[in-house]
């Protein structure tokens, strides 16, 4: 029997504006645009999908033409959203401006659907979050509501993994009592957000103490490192030439998690989140409509091939 996964989170309307040359401050410059379904939870479900996890998304949407492009799409790659709330109001919007290099240079975010998400909202529908074994949320959500599912997964023996999303986001996380998290995946500067802790070593024995059980380091050049109570397992990277880094970060948790769940050693479940997100930042666009297991291993034989 498969794994069932639920994730929790915004959905948004990304639009990405490439500059073609080194962007000017201050003044107009030339780019192309492209337009996704995008949110982090929404990325993270769609290769999910695609790799053939059972998985559900709980979202807002809103009431507008967007919403029901967005519902149409994601519902065609069989990810179930029977629970998601709708809101009188248009769909979020997440819009950035690259660097000629594929690298973000600013981006900015309209959602009021997400507010929507209340503890209130998820009681509602306990009996379908019961036969979830695994939630995954992002930091879109209200304080309220992350602090709710950190208690109940606990209680009831969900693995709750929590995306920090930005560092202004990440910051919801320092105020909370974290005991029952099975995993966070933030960078650096979002660990230093929700720990308030310079030193990155000093920032993640904190969350280890405040009862996470693992805390996925991302180090961007450097590669990333999944730290345990006793242990850490490291990973490095292959040098790229980047086309666009929205979305990779998310490409890379649904890559673990799908290692995760086939019940792969530590190690590789790293190797398969790492091949994902190279696949992302050599394209365009947050979600590789055309992956699928067999794509996803060749692309582990690809970049790690040892």
């Amino acid at each position: 029997m498969k794994q069932k996964v639920l994730c929790i989170g915004a959905t948004l309307i990304d639009e990405l504006y490439f500059c073609q040359e080194t962007i000017v401050p201050h003044s107009s410059n030339p780019a192309q645009k492209s337009s996704h379904i995008g949110g982090v939870m929404s990325n993270v479900v769609q290769h999910l999908a695609l790799l053939g996890v059972d998985v559900a998304l709980l979202t807002a949407l809103g009431n507008d033409g967007e919403a029901a492009s967005v519902r149409q799409s994601l519902e065609a790659i069989g990810i179930d959203l029977s629970a998601s709330v709708q809101v009188n109001g248009p769909t979020g919007k997440y819009i950035s401006v690259l660097e000629a290099d594929g690298s973000l240079h600013v981006a900015v975010c309209q959602d009021s659907c997400t507010a929507s998400l209340t503890v209130a909202a998820l009681e509602a529908q306990w009996p379908y979050l019961q036969t979830f074994p695994y939630w995954l949320a992002d930091t879109n959500l209200p304080t309220e509501t992350l602090q709710w599912l950190i208690h109940t997964a606990k209680r009831e023996g969900k693995r709750l993994v929590i995306e920090p999303v930005s560092v202004p986001k990440a910051a919801k996380l320092a105020t909370l009592d974290l005991n029952g998290v099975f995993m966070i995946t933030p960078n650096e500067d979002e660990l230093t957000a929700m720990t308030n802790r310079n030193t990155k070593g000093e920032g993640v024995g904190q969350l280890i103490t405040q009862g996470v059980q693992q805390v996925w380091l991302s180090r961007g050049e450097e590669g990333s490192v999944m730290h345990y109570a006793t242990s850490h397992q490291a990973l490095g990277v292959t040098r790229l030439r980047i086309v666009d880094s929205t979305g990779a970060g998310d490409a890379a948790l649904a890559g673990w998690l799908y290692a995760h769940l086939q019940g792969k050693e530590a190690l590789d479940c790293l190797k398969y989140g790492h091949a994902l997100a190279f696949n992302i930042l050599l394209q365009k666009g947050t979600v590789d409509a055309s992956m699928n297991p067999e794509r996803l291993n060749h692309l582990i034989q690809t970049y790690y091939h040892d």
